[in-house]
Order: structure tokens, then C-alpha cells, then sequence
């Protein structure tokens, strides 16, 4: 499944966090999927945003995932899960060019 299926993921992402109350948190991709009742087949879109936002190839989205950890589930079938760090980022700074005039002899 890719973020085409769901394209509001990014705007998904803004609600969980927004309505967490916090700026930075762990997450699987189950804490979102419950959250908005969302099918267990949409894990791997799930999955892949956030590991998009990881790699730093998604800018427009107002979090980043700054650590991904890996973790055997304690129940059968013993599933490999990882876990999302999320955080707000950095409010962008903005430039202006200096207005700079030349003059040519």
C-alpha cells in the first residue's frame, strides 16, 4: 500500500500529535492505526511515511521521526515492531536576501 492510499497521512500524523499534548513521543505504526481506526492494511503505507519522514525526504510534514528502535513483541507469533521517535521540527528560519546595489564604473 503506498501513501497514495491514504493521502492524508502527514495531516493524520499532525492530529495524533496535536491531540497528545506533546511535542515529541514514541509511536508504532498500531498507536496510529488505532487512533483513527484505520485497517490493518494500512500498516505498511503507515510504516513507510514515517520512515520516509526519517530520511529526512519529506519536508513538508511538521514532524520528523528522529529514531526508529526495533523490538520482538512479547506475544506469539513474536513479531518484529519498531518504534517511532517523533518530534516537532525546528521552526524554519527565514531569510531575506539583503537588498545589495552595485555599481559598475
Amino acid at each position: 500500500m503506498s501513501l497514495s492510499r491514504i493521502p492524508d497521512l502527514p495531516e493524520l500524523l499532525d492530529r495524533y500529535m496535536e491531540s497528545s499534548g506533546r511535542s515529541k513521543q514514541w509511536i508504532t505504526v498500531k498507536d496510529i492505526r488505532t487512533r483513527f481506526q484505520l485497517a490493518e492494511s494500512n500498516g505498511p503505507a503507515i510504516s513507510g511515511f514515517l520512515s520516509k519522514i526519517h530520511h529526512g525526504s519529506f519536508f513538508s510534514c511538521r514532524y520528523k521521526v528522529a529514531r526508529i528502535e526495533k523490538f520482538r513483541d512479547t506475544a506469539p507469533p513474536h513479531r518484529l515492531i519498531r518504534k517511532y521517535f517523533v518530534e516537532e521540527r525546528p521552526a524554519r528560519k527565514k531569510h531575506r536576501a539583503a537588498g545589495v546595489e552595485e555599481s559598475f564604473r
